[in-house]
């Protein structure tokens, strides 16, 4: 069997990158239609994430952008013949196997939001994604201004994450971005109006109008719903899909949310499934929240984070 990655789909042909960089179209067989799945398989999870109850049961699978597959030549047609299992999956953009989201947040015009960088964060976490962070639009900021963000931003760099601060008109430190696309599967996402489409076309000139003629000779007209595809850069694979307009928390429960906070881990806590929201001097968190070891603003958004899970909504709109 032959190996590759679904990098396009269109009226049931997928665009299959091979191993040897070439590009072929195949089609699915039927029997990936109907598959038995069991309570550990990925495939399962991604089909009850409404449920806490995972059991063997049978789906219908059709393959999707950033599947792994394997595929022979049959008769003239190339046929996919099996799906790998999947690391994560995507709703919005339909995507799998992702390896990092270019997280955009706007400096100014929207204004900054921590409480939306910890939403994302966690949603990240969850699903099994590493992010860069990409600081747009400092261009709009003074120098103090600037020097105020990053400051703020430096806890987070602490932590392990990777930031990156640009003006995407003016190209200043786009090449720090070109690095971290290498070798991986990339999606952009972020904060509205914060210029996803201005970074991607400072990237990559031409970007957007390449990817829509491809999709106007794949019979995809203006009016057509354009389907996630991947395309080649700087080593890597990058989604053309401008991101989430909304965010899903689903399969996340308010219980295990501390988990997605990476730093509360290095804090002990003598209380079994403390959710670290009671000013007890035997919680490791909240003294260090009251000592100055965890960022308060971040604990803050810990805590409407988890009122959210604890109460009806399930879906945060991002605004």
């Amino acid at each position: 069997m032959l190996k590759g990655r679904v990098i396009g789909l269109n009226s049931g042909n997928y665009k299959v990158l091979m191993e040897n960089n070439e590009i072929i179209i195949c089609k699915a067989r039927g029997k990936l239609r109907s598959m038995k799945v069991d309570k550990f398989s990925s495939f399962n999870a991604s089909t009850n994430k409404h449920s806490n109850k995972l059991e063997t049961k049978t789906i219908k699978l059709s393959p999707k952008v950033g599947d792994l597959i394997t595929y022979e030549l049959l008769d003239g047609i190339n046929y996919i013949i099996d799906v790998f299992p999947r690391k994560n999956e995507l709703v919005r953009p339909d995507i799998s196997n992702v390896d990092q989201i270019l997280l955009i947040f706007a400096s100014k015009k929207p204004d900054f939001s921590f409480h939306l960088l910890d939403l994302f964060l966690v949603h990240l976490s969850a699903s099994n994604i590493d992010p860069v962070i990409i600081i747009t639009k400092i261009d709009l900021l003074t120098t103090d201004e600037l020097d105020t963000l990053k400051n703020g931003l430096k806890y987070y760099e602490d932590m392990g994450y990777n930031i990156i601060y640009v003006n995407s008109k003016g190209k200043e430190n786009i090449e720090q971005v070109i690095p971290y696309l290498a070798n991986k599967v990339s999606v952009l996402s972020g904060q509205t109006g914060a210029g996803k489409s201005t970074l991607i076309n400072a990237l990559i000139p031409g970007f957007q109008l390449a990817t829509q003629e491809i999709s106007e000779a794949l019979g995809r007209g203006k009016h057509t719903t354009r389907e996630t595809s991947l395309y080649q850069y700087f080593d890597g694979l990058i989604g053309d899909t401008p991101g989430f307009s909304l965010l899903e928390l689903n399969g996340v429960k308010a219980e295990d949310l501390s988990k997605h906070f990476i730093e509360f881990k290095d804090y002990f806590c003598r209380f079994k499934g403390c959710t670290h929201q009671h000013n007890s001097k035997d919680c490791g968190v909240i003294k260090a929240v009251n000592s100055g070891e965890i960022l308060k603003s971040r604990y803050e958004n810990y805590i409407k984070i988890y009122e959210d899970l604890n109460g009806t909504r399930k879906v945060l709109c991002l605004k």
